[in-house]
């Protein structure tokens, strides 16, 4: 636990059982007013095609019961009454209890609120009205009852039906979907379901087999026999394993990479539906109840006009050119009645309507189509837009309805009847205003500032595009085009990219207006996250699309006033009123602060009236000299000094005064007509970075130095904004508290009595024994200077200090100056004029609170960085793939992406020997050096591409993103692409873009001078040309500037080239010998160049929001994952459970905080029940069925929604969802699920190709996982191959010596001896035995048991060579016996020796046998043969074969052929014929097939 944690412990245990005590309070209330059932009667359709028969004859259709739970509105019951398949097609209607007559002849009143609203029986209740107020009149046990009513038709709840109709047959997700319109192609696309069902091979492309089909030939007679074909179907790989077509690391091909499921494929219900151009109704039919037209062509090949009344839909006779209101008579001649829904009405003029729409959900039978958390629309949340895609397929028929959705939301036909636009700056406030007392206020308060952000976000995206293309005029035309402002939507636009009026001009112009934008917004969110009452922050997003960067904010109510006077008059007497009826108190700090806008004694006396008579407080950056103070406002952002560390300091004035402030006094506090104080301006809430100030801004390079740079200095640095980030100084804050406890702590020790002195001398041994013991984290040949010293100062800080000593924690005091540094125009002496000298006030470094500033800078170069090195040298940090996991990892330890060269720097440092000599980077600091190098590449290059883009239009943007890849990464195809540009040709003197004369060698010449400038490094030509893992920086260019590529093969390089035109000729030349029509089409025009201007599709908006955290469901979350900490693991799993349930409902579930809850939940259950196992393993008699007692089912289920959401939110491809899935992974193997296991494993290997390529050290953990998974299903020989290659990739990437190698040697020892391969398993364990040895020391727990696993190994194969002698000794005396058989018969046959045709051995004559020749049986010879040959047990054979002997002497019959039958012949060819080896009879040749079978195999009798 971290000093800061140990620090709130005082109150933070109590926080907690505060928390628990109010979950436990609401959930005593919940189960208190858990609600009785509640029954909704449903009104029966009109058409009996409506509603399917459901296939329980018992359920009925008419009524629903729901379970409310008791904060649930009417409104919410409504939402779930349209779900289900009896009520889909419900019309607008309303709930109402059953009517019950009253006394006025109404409705029986039953209650009557504050608000004067009433209750009464028969009458339509209050959307908003709780379920449970609703029946508040009733006594436990009674029934409860709402029906639902049908409502008369408005123009609002016709279009409402429409867009209800649209929902139900065009489902999101499916073919029939063609109204949506996305920023990009393809977004919130998923491939998970393909992961899961294996219809995804290792290279990405879906898995086909062939099968034999059969088909009428169309034949008569007999020659109508089916015909079997060949098709291709694809397969989910049940019938093997993700890896049995393993054969090694084959990289990913783009042509056929996997980055979206394809729409479900539906038969449309409707030909077409829109809304009809005889619209709107004319008044005189408006006052008849026409509400509106609608136009339906159906399946059936009719088009309609339906006409929808007050009283519901019906058929009218008019037709496409003729309009006649008239119902149409149906088929008796009757005039129907207005058929209340449209649906129903739909159901009854067309029955395919009915037949398609019974498929679809809510009414088919057969569930959903598709998991809806891959198919629904992304409610709150940027979708993410795949980097390849295909071109949508056009249209085959009009899509007109799309055209006419703005009607559907609006009901406008024309500008006039436009409604204004939303008011986006009060619906923030108004939210923010809302009581946040109890925690459900809390979760509904938060539920709906995420709402209307993510709406604003998505606002602001698309009224970005409509400014950027000139669409919309700007509301100061006369000033320079890069200070032009716009207004759309009520959000107020303008370029954060361009200082058009010289505001950071002494800090770096637009470049620091740029960082000064990002900064404001990450301060903005920032506050958001601390929400203090009292303080209001404006909506604000970023959005980066073709190369500029636009803010977009809502409006500051009075920003575009001019009646300040007036306004200002009636806001005094407001307060002035206010403060008389007020407490005293309160009264006069609300006076005060009315009056301290207006007196002009707080302001500079020099000053004449301010530009911005808003501004009340801060730095007006536009008078230099002027200082706003207001005593509210300071008192308010005393509130945010304690989280932010921000110390009270004051800012002199013009005319010397001084003021106190808080955060920077460039934060500014301005106050709207609306009476509410803003912040803006939040870009100085953290100090400055001084040292970078002082030592890199133009100072020494600090990467490897050419030749020609002897001077040691780099180019200037961009700008001069240069500040330390939050998370740094939280960091330095717990360090220094850590530094200020020892300090107490071993005063407190040294004033105890000479008698503890031992004790505590014995303390200080077992801490430098811990401090040793740390520090041996890194093998000891590895342990540079740099490493060792980085190791020494974090066992320093991990020092444990004794608590009670430390005393009260509040004496500990550290706070930072933001003003300290910050550097300033100032103007010079008269004489001077129109100079400025650029000076820092606030320089005295006597104050500590200046001097932390100092000292947090180099505790960022000293410390911080240098630990980020050690914890990946140590394997402490994992999941850095690519550069946004990089950056976002930097981020979260408080590093500066401008520090990566310092970064590297590190890296060669922890890289070197013992005795300083230079060596390469191995393992894991190797792969983190190619990413730091290859994200310095990627954000040079993302600078020159944007200033490329900049002055374009956008149909020009694809060919310069085009001709800039073909620079960058397609030089080694193509040494000199030629760009392509076509002019627009309206001006003649149309000036040619910049990115036409770009040349590979200008590109690279400007990202190595871009890399020394941002990064003081020195990036080596030969990097570019051959060191970058080009598709990798592919990936990250599309997906984190902002555009989408056609999906194909690129080709980098001639190698690549022709690997491509050998597989093209080889498709071609199977498509002939098939027959294939593909080259009549023509042959395709070769490429010159990697990348053409069609490759690159579109591109995309890049939104930063600023939206807050939600900090109810954060807080619950911490506090669950402290809890089992604690070891409280039940409490602390329910707590985790609380907050997911928190984070759905204010998130809507498809949201990327909702995955990464899920993904926490689900690593908490993983680790606890892998934890609880070794406990188990640790008995004395394990019961291996003795329950974990966690629920993994349900962190399964929880993990695999993670994995669909990350991939809709963040990226298919994204390092985020690449963790997911081995989680994913790790859990399906501790549940059993080894097939669903290796498929992830598999797809996690192709993540890794495509994010970061072959060669990272954690892709051997992959390997070597999925070869356990493999040994559990007995496939050993491929988890032993698996193994190998971990264990390979393990070796290149660390050495044969490292600590890792060993590791990996001790999991193919395990491999090789469940392959049975003892000899290489004893090899393999003395070989980590060895690095153990070297590396932890004998007396290491791993050193100790993998030398058991020597021994044990070694006994083992003792015993084999045991065991081989004596099968040795054996065969040794079969092999003597059998000789002396030989002998005999040898002797016998030479004492009988007799001419050819002569009688012979074991013939009729022989009774005759000289005395002291044996007979021996076949039986005999085959058990010794046999014993000799294979090492059997030959007594035992004998044995077996005499038995037989007493039979063979009384004559009877053996059925085989007798010795003397070939008594001819010589003993070798006699002994083979025993053996079975010689030719003759019983040869395989006679014995054909079945040689092996019956009697003839033993030589003996069944």
């Amino acid at each position: 636990m971290s000093e800061s944690a140990k620090a709130a412990a005082q109150n933070g245990q109590a926080e907690e059982q505060q928390l628990q005590q109010q979950l436990d309070e609401q959930q005593q209330l919940e189960e208190q007013q858990q609600l009785p059932p509640v029954t909704i009667r449903i009104p029966s359709p009109t058409c009996s095609r409506t509603v399917p028969k459901p296939k329980d004859s018992t359920e009925p259709l008419d009524r629903i019961t729901l379970y409310p739970q008791p904060q649930e509105t009417i409104q919410d019951i409504k939402l779930l009454i349209n779900d289900w398949v009896g009520a889909y097609w419900l019309g607008p209607y309303s709930l109402q209890l059953p009517f019950v007559k009253g006394e006025d002849g109404r409705g029986k009143i039953y209650s009557k609120k504050k608000d004067f609203s009433e209750v009464r029986a028969g009458e339509k209740l209050n959307e908003w009205l709780e379920v449970q107020d609703a029946f508040e009149h009733l006594q436990e046990g009674e029934e409860r009852v709402l029906e639902a009513v049908r409502e008369p038709y408005g123009e609002l709840s016709a279009r409402q039906s429409i867009i209800r109709l649209l929902e139900l047959i065009a489902p999101s997700g499916t073919t029939a979907n063609t109204t949506s319109n996305p920023l990009g192609l393809q977004a919130g696309s998923t491939i998970f379901e393909q992961v899961r069902d294996g219809l995804v091979s290792a290279n990405a492309e879906t898995t086909y087999e062939e099968v034999e089909v059969s088909l009428p030939s169309g034949r008569k007679g007999k020659g109508g026999k089916k015909e079997l074909v060949k098709v291709k179907r694809s397969v989910s790989g049940d019938k093997a394993h993700a890896f049995a077509d393993w054969k090694g690391w084959a990289p990913a091909s783009f042509g056929s990479l996997a980055v979206s499921s394809d729409p479900v494929e539906v038969a449309p219900s409707l030909k077409s539906i829109q809304i009809s151009h005889f619209n709107p109704p004319p008044p005189h039919l408006r006052q008849k109840g026409h509400e509106l037209y609608l136009q339906v062509s159906l399946l059936e090949g009719e088009v309609v006009t339906l006409i929808c009344s007050t009283r519901g839909w019906y058929v009218s006779k008019s037709n496409v050119n003729n309009f006649d209101p008239s119902p149409r008579p149906s088929a008796d001649g009757s005039i129907p009645a207005p058929t209340h829904s449209l649906i129903d009405l739909l159901h009854s003029i067309s029955p395919l309507f009915s037949e398609r729409v019974s498929r679809l959900p809510p009414i088919s039978l057969d569930g959903a189509l598709a998991d809806p958390i891959s198919t629904v629309a992304i409610p709150q949340a940027t979708p993410a837009y795949p980097f390849l895609t295909s071109p949508p397929k056009p249209a085959i028929s009009p899509e007109i309805l799309r055209t006419q959705l703005a009607f559907l939301h609006t009901g406008a036909y024309g500008p006039d009847l436009v409604d204004a636009a939303r008011d986006w700056n009060e619906e923030i406030q108004g939210i923010r205003e809302l009581p946040r007392g109890t925690m459900q206020e809390r979760v509904f308060r938060e539920k709906m500032l995420q709402k209307v952000w993510a709406e604003f976000d998505q606002a602001a995206a698309r009224a970005v595009q409509a400014v950027s293309k000139g669409d919309i005029p700007p509301i100061n035309p006369a000033e320079d085009p890069k200070a032009h402002m716009y207004l759309q939507s009520n959000i107020f636009i303008t370029q954060g990219d361009s200082d058009a009026l010289d505001t950071y001009a002494h800090l770096g112009g637009d470049a620091a207006m740029r960082i000064s934008h990002g900064k404001d917004a990450a301060g903005v969110k920032l506050l958001n996250k601390i929400d203090a009452d009292g303080l209001y922050l404006l909506g604000h997003t970023i959005v980066d699309w073709q190369g500029r960067r636009w803010i977009c904010q809502s409006i500051l109510p009075g920003i575009f006033s001019n009646r300040r006077a007036v306004e200002e008059e009636k806001a005094q007497a407001e307060t002035e009123a206010e403060a008389e009826t007020a407490d005293a108190v309160e009264g006069e700090q609300k006076k005060e602060d009315w009056v301290d806008v207006e007196k002009p004694t707080e302001k500079s006396g020099s000053e004449t009236e301010s530009d911005n008579p808003m501004m009340i407080y801060g730095l007006d950056s536009e008078r230099p000299t002027s200082v706003h103070w207001d005593a509210a406002t300071h008192s308010l952002l005393s509130t945010i000094a304690t989280p932010l560390r921000l110390a009270a300091h004051t800012i002199k004035d013009g005319e010397g005064k001084e003021h106190e402030f808080y955060a920077s006094a460039e934060v500014k506090g301005l106050k709207g007509q609306d009476g509410r104080r803003y912040l803006l301006d939040a870009q100085r809430l953290a100090p400055v970075d001084v040292e970078w100030l002082e030592k890199d801004i133009t100072g020494p390079l600090v990467g490897p130095k050419k030749d020609d740079e002897s001077a040691e200095e780099g180019v200037q640095y961009p700008h001069r904004l240069v500040m330390l980030r939050p998370e740094l100084i939280e960091q330095f804050w717990e360090s220094e508290l850590k530094r200020w406890a020892r300090g107490v702590a071993e005063k407190a020790q040294a004033k105890k009595a000479e008698a503890e002195a031992e004790a505590a001398a014995a303390a200080d041994a077992e801490g430098e024994k811990k401090k040793e013991g740390e520090q041996s984290e890194i093998p000891q040949e590895e342990q540079s200077a740099a490493a060792s010293a980085a190791a020494a100062r974090r066992a320093e800080e991990d020092r444990p200090v004794d608590a009670s000593l430390i005393g009260d924690i509040k004496q500990f005091n550290l706070s930072f100056n933001p003003d300290a540094f910050v550097e300033q125009p100032v103007l010079e002496a008269e004489g001077q004029e129109g100079k400025t000298e650029i000076k820092a006030a606030i320089t005295d470094e006597s104050d500590p609170s200046v001097k932390a500033v100092r000292d947090a800078g180099l505790f960022l170069r000293q410390i911080a960085i240098p630990a980020v090195v050690l914890d990946v040298l140590t394997g402490n940090t994992s999941g850095v793939m690519d550069g946004e996991s990089l950056s976002k990892h930097l981020h979260q330890r408080g590093v500066n992406i401008r520090y990566l060269g310092h970064l590297a720097s590190t890296i060669i440092q922890f890289s070197t020997s013992k005795d300083g000599a230079a060596k390469e980077p191995s393992g894991h600091l190797a792969a983190l050096q190619s990413i730091v190098l290859q994200e310095m590449v990627f954000r040079a290059a993302k600078h020159i591409l944007r200033e490329l883009l900049y002055p374009l239009q956008p149909e020009t943007a694809t060919d310069a993103v085009s001709h800039f890849l073909n620079c960058l990464l397609g030089s080694c195809l193509n040494p000199a692409p030629v760009a392509s540009y076509t002019p627009i040709g309206i001006n003649s003197n149309e000036p040619e873009p910049a990115y036409v004369k770009l040349t590979p060698e200008c590109l690279r010449a400007q990202i190595i001078k871009e890399v020394k400038s941002r990064f003081r490094w020195t990036l080596d030509e030969s990097f570019l040309e051959s060191g970058l893992r080009k598709k990798q920086l592919l990936r990250e260019l599309a997906s984190r500037v902002g555009f989408q590529l056609a999906q194909r093969e690129y080709v980098f390089s001639k190698d690549q080239e022709e690997e491509e035109n050998k597989r093209e000729e080889n498709i071609k030349s199977k498509e002939k010998k098939k027959g294939s029509k593909a080259g009549a089409k023509g042959e395709t025009v070769k490429r010159t160049t990697t990348f053409e201007g069609e490759d690159v599709l579109t591109l995309v908006p890049v939104i930063k929001s600023t939206a807050p955290s939600v900090s109810v469901a954060e807080e619950i979350l911490e506090a669950g994952r402290n809890t089992i900490n604690r070891g409280k693991i039940e409490f602390g799993l329910d707590f985790m459970l609380e907050a997911i349930q928190l984070y759905e409902s204010i998130h809507s579930v498809i949201h990327p905080e909702v995955a990464s809850v899920y993904n926490s939940y689900a690593q908490a259950i993983h680790q606890i029940a892998r934890l609880k196992i070794q406990q188990i393993a640790a008995q004395e008699n394990p019961d291996p069925e003795q329950p974990l007692g966690v629920d993994i089912s349900g962190a399964l289920r929880f993990q695999r929604q993670a994995v669909a959401i990350a991939e809709r939110t963040l990226g298919v491809y994204h390092h985020e969802t690449a963790g997911y899935y081995f989680q994913l992974a790790m859990l399906e193997n501790l549940e059993g699920n080894a097939q669903q296991s290796l498929r992830y494993f598999r797809h996690l290997l192709t993540l890794w190709d495509v994010i970061y390529g072959p060669g990272h050290p954690e892709i051997s953990t992959i390997l070597s996982n999925a070869g356990i998974v493999l040994q559990s299903m007995n496939d050993l020989s491929l988890s032993l191959s698996l193994q190998k290659q971990a264990y390979e990739s393990t070796l290149a990437c660390f050495g044969p010596n490292h600590i890792q190698t060993g590791q990996s040697l001790h999991q193919l020892v395990q491999g090789h001896f469940l392959a049975g391969d003892m000899a290489s398993a004893l090899e393999t364990a003395k070989q980590a035995l060895e690095i153990f040895k070297a590396r932890l020391g004998e007396e290491h727990n791993q050193t100790k048991e993998e030398a058991k696993n020597v021994e044990l190994l070694t006994a083992v194969i003792e015993n084999q060579e045991r065991q081989k002698e004596r099968e040795e000794a054996v065969k040794k005396e079969a092999t003597e016996r059998l000789k002396m058989a030989r002998e005999r018969i040898g002797g016998g046959a030479a004492s009988t020796s007799r001419p050819t045709g002569i009688r012979r051995l074991g013939g009729a004559g022989a009774g005759a046998l000289p005395q002291g020749v044996r007979v021996v049986d076949p039986q005999t010879l085959a058990a010794l043969a046999a014993a000799a040959g294979q090492g059997g047990n030959p007594s035992a054979n004998a044995a077996a074969a005499t038995a037989g002997q007493g039979e063979q002497a009384n004559g009877e019959s053996t059925g085989t052929p007798q010795i003397g039958e070939r008594g001819t012949e010589s003993l070798e060819e006699l002994v083979r014929y025993i053996q079975g080896s010689a030719p003759g009879v019983g040869g395989s040749a006679k014995r054909g097939k079945n040689a092996l079978r019956g009697k003839r195999r033993t030589g003996a009798k069944r």
